[in-house]
């Protein structure tokens, strides 16, 4: 199995993917949608390869906090969707594939990523509620613990703000677990 970059012009066979993992078009075509957004970071977004066939994707957008304190806000990594193949879960891909983006983005430079999540998937690789930094989101999360955050360059999250995110992703309706 390889893990290496996706572009754009996968988006479909990346869709696809997502299809496979949650059993609808609702993931695939956000996947689809955010991979040709101006928000898309395809050099943190990842896929797992094995004999020219796709097995997972994680998908990197980049949001903004806009900080209350009126101060300029910064750029940070939002990890959704994160996909594997029914028949290839549960044997670390995803893992491996969260793992390399976080690492990439350490030695990016970049200051901290989300997701909207299982705690107990996304706390392995150090995510903590984002509430707890005085992260918001646009939209009312539900439930809320799911909305978690990784900080990459310490001391850089703290400051109380609301989020903007790529448009696909900015609907109510995908807030809710």
């Amino acid at each position: 199995m390889i893990i290496r970059p996706t572009t754009a012009d996968e988006a479909d066979a990346l869709a696809a993917v997502h299809r496979a993992a949650f059993g609808s078009d609702l993931e695939a075509d956000l996947a689809r949608d955010l991979i040709r957004d101006s928000a898309y970071v395809p050099a943190l977004s990842f896929a797992a390869e094995e004999d020219g066939v796709l097995l997972g994707h994680v998908l990197f957008t980049r949001a903004w906090l806009n900080r209350d304190d009126g101060l300029p806000g910064f750029p940070l990594l939002n990890l959704a969707p994160l996909a594997v193949l029914p028949e290839r879960q549960r044997e670390g891909i995803g893992s491996t594939l969260v793992e390399a983006a976080i690492a990439l983005a350490r030695e990016s430079g970049e200051v901290g990523m989300l997701v909207f999540g299982d705690p107990k998937l996304y706390g392995r690789f150090g995510f903590v509620p984002a509430a707890t930094c005085g992260i918001r989101t646009p939209h009312p999360a539900e439930p809320e613990w799911g909305w978690q955050v990784l900080e990459l360059a310490l001391g850089v999250l703290g400051t109380p703000g609301v989020l903007e995110v790529a448009a696909p992703l900015d609907h109510p309706e995908l807030w809710r677990a």
